[in-house]
């Protein structure tokens, strides 16, 4: 007897109604990311993004540069955030004009260097400072330090800074998270101020979209807000 296997169907216009609802809560200069790791969380990330670039999504978001890369593969134009970008496919992220996160001193040390051997000037990347969530991300400590490899850098320039609510879903650690706000709102005045120009600035998930309005700031991320 043959088994007759598992179907998923993926309704795509409950894709847009949930894109229109999150971009409803958000000002209409916020940017929005769609975060789109994993395969879209299980759903098709090429079939989504092509939905949600169609749709108007502002960026996507993807986990590691393969993601991305099929993304760029299959006709998505529009600027792609890679999170968790690693050291070994650096030069991936150039010839495929994909954003990396930089999250540590190290990888700010590897990118720049590899940027200026490929004859970069303001190379675009996000800097992720580590606000309270202890995943990953710079320590605030290190601020200076980034401040002054970031100015002897013409390699790259900050086009976003980032990091990302630990709690944003629990209204009881609703302190914790204005914490978190504050903190980096601190971090991006100074790294603005520091660096003489605009930058971008996205801390809020989805549960940070609907509760914590004071994080939208100029980009928010939605990922499994989506589906």
């Amino acid at each position: 007897m043959q088994p007759k296997g598992t179907r998923l169907e993926v309704n795509l216009n409950d894709l847009e109604h949930n894109y229109h609802y999150l971009r409803s809560k958000i000002n209409d200069g916020t940017k929005f990311i769609s975060v789109v790791k994993a395969n879209a969380y299980g759903h098709g990330i090429v079939e989504v993004a092509q939905k949600l670039q169609d749709l108007g999504t502002d960026y996507f978001a993807t986990a590691y540069v393969e993601e991305a890369v099929e993304l760029r593969n299959n006709k998505i134009v529009k600027p792609i955030l890679v999170l968790h970008a690693q050291q070994h496919n650096l030069e991936i992220c150039i010839d495929r004009c994909l954003e990396p996160v930089i999250y540590s001193v190290e990888m700010l040390d590897a990118f720049t260097a590899f940027a200026k051997a490929k004859n970069q000037q303001s190379y675009p990347i996000h800097i992720e400072f580590n606000t309270g969530l202890n995943r990953i991300g710079i320590d605030a400590v290190d601020i200076d330090k980034v401040l002054d490899k970031i100015k002897l850098s013409p390699e790259v320039k900050v086009r976003g800074l980032q990091s990302h609510l630990a709690a944003s879903e629990d209204l009881d650690e609703e302190a914790f998270t204005n914490k978190q706000i504050l903190l980096f709102e601190k971090l991006a005045d100074r790294i603005q101020e520091e660096l003489g120009y605009e930058i971008l600035k996205h801390e809020s998930n989805t549960s940070g979209i609907l509760n914590f309005k004071s994080a939208h700031f100029s980009m928010v991320r939605s990922g499994i807000g989506l589906y």
